[in-house]
């Protein structure tokens, strides 16, 4: 009788051992099904634009650069340059119109008319016989006064100057766009559209949470007193301002406690994603030891 109770103990176990397995693998492959639908619902975009517009106008130089291209859908896909676009800005005198240089997908045009502060500055696009358009206000920029500048500097003992540039400041007057150049760090170029990582920014709006904190994004330097730091201070419109502010709260404000994401809607018409600006610039050069 003991023998036949040991033996019905492991039929039972060995039973139960493989209905656990076999819940396991249905397990796993339900599992694996759910990660393939997400992975699958992640992969295609819910909106796909016709193209995609980068560049403006600006006051300080005569030369002006609009990049016009198709987005790439996935992560590992570059996006693919638009060529033979009609594309012209229109300043409230005149058109300014733009020709493709010898860089596919970017269109270039020289301007010779002063600046139109306070106005409205059109652009125009004319792509596989759609219209897109948009508009942005020129705010002429404060000029830049040193009591003012976002950042900071402090002598070393050894003579040297270290510095921290904060990437986001608030609580300021007018918002402003700003590119601190020294050493390996490029000037401000508006042909060239990778600079965007140089930037700082002050917003006129307040920290978008002041419960929990955001990420401490800066840029530290270390300088000798005889190198030279080149500030751009860039204005920017209300509209550009509050589109800038809505991109960082879907980036680099993003959190355990963050809405859930949206798309940051740009001033073009159409089926077109970006923001056509128009700034108004101004530039100091500085010895760091004058900080």
């Amino acid at each position: 009788m003991v023998w036949d109770f040991i033996r019905g103990l492991l039929t039972v176990s060995r039973s139960s051992m493989k209905r656990r397995f076999l819940i396991g693998i249905m397990l796993l492959i339900g599992l694996n099904g759910c990660k393939k639908s997400l992975d699958d619902q992640f992969l295609v975009p819910k909106q796909q634009y016709d193209l995609s517009v980068e560049g403006g106008f600006n006051t300080r130089t005569v030369t002006q650069y609009i990049r016009l291209s198709k987005p790439a859908l996935s992560a590992n896909v570059d996006p693919v340059p638009i060529s033979k676009a009609l594309v012209s800005i229109n300043d409230g005198k005149s058109d300014l119109v733009f020709k493709e240089s010898s860089t596919a997908g970017v269109y270039t045009a020289t301007n010779r008319n002063e600046p139109n502060y306070n106005g409205a500055y059109t652009m125009k696009i004319i792509y596989n016989n759609k219209t897109y358009t948009a508009v942005d206000t020129l705010r002429q920029v404060v000029n830049i006064v040193d009591d003012f500048l976002p950042l900071s500097t402090k002598i070393l003992p050894n003579g040297a100057y270290s510095g921290t540039i904060p990437k986001h400041t608030f609580g300021y007057l007018n918002p402003n766009k700003w590119m601190i150049s020294y050493q390996d760090i490029p000037l401000w170029n508006p042909g060239k559209f990778d600079q965007s990582k140089y930037y700082s920014y002050t917003h006129f709006l307040g920290s978008p949470n002041s419960l929990y904190p955001l990420n401490n994004l800066k840029r530290t330097f270390l300088l000798g007193k005889d190198e030279f730091i080149t500030i751009y201070k860039i204005s920017l419109s209300e509209r550009y301002a509050k589109y800038l502010y809505d991109i960082f709260m879907e980036t680099d404000w993003s959190g355990l406690f963050s809405n859930v994401p949206v798309n940051a809607m740009g001033n073009i018409t159409g089926n077109a994603q970006g923001y056509f600006y128009a700034i108004d610039v101004d530039a100091r050069k500085y010895k760091v030891s004058e900080f």
